[in-house]
């Protein structure tokens, strides 16, 4: 059976999800390293240190950052703040990661020529909860930032993006997971009178 256009594009698209989901679960690992970089400059001393410090044979740039993530899983637990956002960020990463996985499975589906299923509703209602749990995340952390910091300087980072961003997505993902979820009862209604 020939693969529809829509069929094509989901296999580009299933691709392209894949390679993310992969270099989401990368960047979950070097989490901690780049938390200590951003939350503390005794940390980002570390990454002098290894410059100085290592033998030439890792004389470069990438072998000092990974060396020095290596060294932050458990440096960073040492302070508060940079601690805080390891989980954000983990909490975060790992969010979207099942937020691509939830994608596959959808993609799976149309590349089978049955995309109005259940399981398809159930996916983008996973993938909608991920999304409120990202904007609930970012909006605590924006809170914290307006105590801790006494000025309104939080409400120019990401975080605020995130919020408004990622309630949005969660809720079109709703939309969608209602749209499918009714889809298949019309299809297996139909079925039934066939």
């Amino acid at each position: 059976m020939e693969k529809t256009a829509v069929q094509r594009l989901a296999e580009v698209l299933r691709l392209l999800v894949w390679i993310v989901f992969l270099l989401n679960l990368l960047c979950l690992l070097l989490v901690p390293g780049f938390a200590g970089l951003v939350a503390e400059r005794e940390l980002g001393s570390m990454l002098v240190y290894l410059r100085e410090e290592l033998p030439n044979y890792t004389a470069h740039t990438l072998g000092h950052v990974l060396m020095f993530c290596l060294i932050s899983f458990w440096a960073v637990w040492m302070n508060w703040h940079s601690a805080l956002l390891t989980v954000f960020f983990w909490l975060c990463g790992g969010c979207t990661a099942s937020i691509l996985w939830q994608a596959k499975r959808v993609l799976d589906t149309i590349l089978e020529g049955n995309p109005f299923q259940r399981k398809n509703a159930k996916a983008l209602h996973q993938a909608a909860v991920c999304c409120w749990v990202i904007s609930g995340a970012a909006l605590a952390r924006l809170v914290w930032g307006f105590a801790y910091y006494r000025s309104i300087a939080p409400l120019f980072t990401y975080n605020a993006l995130f919020i408004p961003a990622f309630l949005m997505g969660g809720l079109l993902f709703q939309v969608m997971s209602a749209l499918f979820r009714q889809a298949a009862e019309l299809k297996e209604d139909q079925d039934l009178t066939i």
